[in-house]
């Protein structure tokens, strides 16, 4: 199979039949994706398992790691991916091309990277197309300026939970809105639809999805339904509550909005810990 527009390949390694091949090379967990550049360099995908995201993946592969601009190409080169930096660089700041090397090599599987030179203060745009979303960087002096760029403009507005970066999530100091969604689609038009509120609410909340078919387990603490989906909870991990979306509600922006702030206002109590079978038995006992 051939990538579109490219003289490259996609080859297709069954690692039960050839395990040795795939320890070779680092597969601990499959399905996973390696790219060769013909020239002996390997890049490994780390990104989501979605053909959209790898289709990306691809196109970042074959292109430069950095690709040289005018002002003219500067404006198209902007969506070329979901996330682009374009690095403004006075020719008196020599070092910031170094800087944009090392980044560029580091970050070249998650985003694409322009240079374009100017006259004016050497400036750091990045582009998050996929939600929308832009940040500027003209300071480069504090320790931890382009990281804090990197980090803020490559995160998703809404992110997918995984055992992988449950910790992350977890520790960030926000509560979590996790929508379970069973069908890739699914999630993707409960993204599509709950960007404006997740953007209202960024700076208190990460919005996340959960894929409702491989990690059903992480619902039941939740007090969810064991099953039922699609289904959302609200948890505040420092304060070690929880609170189930009822189960069948309309999950829109609307509702949802609606739902975190009746939590904020205190109109909601943290679930109890007892499962709604279990409220119900009871019930019946007495």
């Amino acid at each position: 199979m051939s990538i579109a527009g490219t003289q490259k390949s996609l080859i297709s390694i069954d690692c039960l039949s050839e395990s040795a091949l795939c320890d070779e090379f680092g597969v601990i967990s499959y399905p996973a994706l390696r790219y060769f550049d013909g020239h002996g360099q390997m890049k490994s995908y780390r990104g989501p398992r979605r053909a959209s995201a790898i289709a990306l993946f691809l196109k970042r592969a074959v292109r430069p790691a950095i690709t040289v601009l005018n002002a003219d190409k500067s404006a198209q080169f902007q969506s070329v991916d979901e996330t682009v930096l374009i690095w403004h660089i006075n020719p008196r700041d020599e070092h910031v091309a170094t800087i944009l090397k090392a980044i560029a090599s580091q970050y070249q599987d998650r985003a694409s990277f322009g240079s374009v030179p100017t006259e004016g203060t050497t400036t750091i745009v990045c582009y998050n197309n996929r939600d929308e979303q832009k940040f500027t960087l003209s300071d480069l002096t504090a320790v931890d300026a382009l990281p804090n760029l990197l980090e803020s403009c490559m995160a998703s507005l809404i992110g997918e939970f995984t055992r992988a970066n449950e910790m992350k999530y977890l520790q960030s100091g926000k509560s979590l809105v996790l929508f379970f969604g069973a069908t890739l689609d699914e999630r993707e038009a409960f993204v599509n639809e709950m960007r404006p509120v997740a953007k209202m609410y960024k700076e208190y909340l990460s919005f996340v999805t959960v894929d409702a078919d491989e990690y059903a387990d992480f619902a039941i603490p939740l007090g969810l339904t064991p099953g039922v989906f699609p289904a959302l909870a609200v948890q505040n991990p420092m304060y070690g509550q929880t609170f189930p979306y009822p189960s069948g509600a309309e999950i829109s922006p609307e509702t949802v909005g609606a739902f975190v702030m009746d939590i904020v206002q205190g109109k909601v109590n943290p679930w109890d810990g007892q499962s709604r079978q279990e409220k119900v038995q009871k019930h019946d006992e007495l």
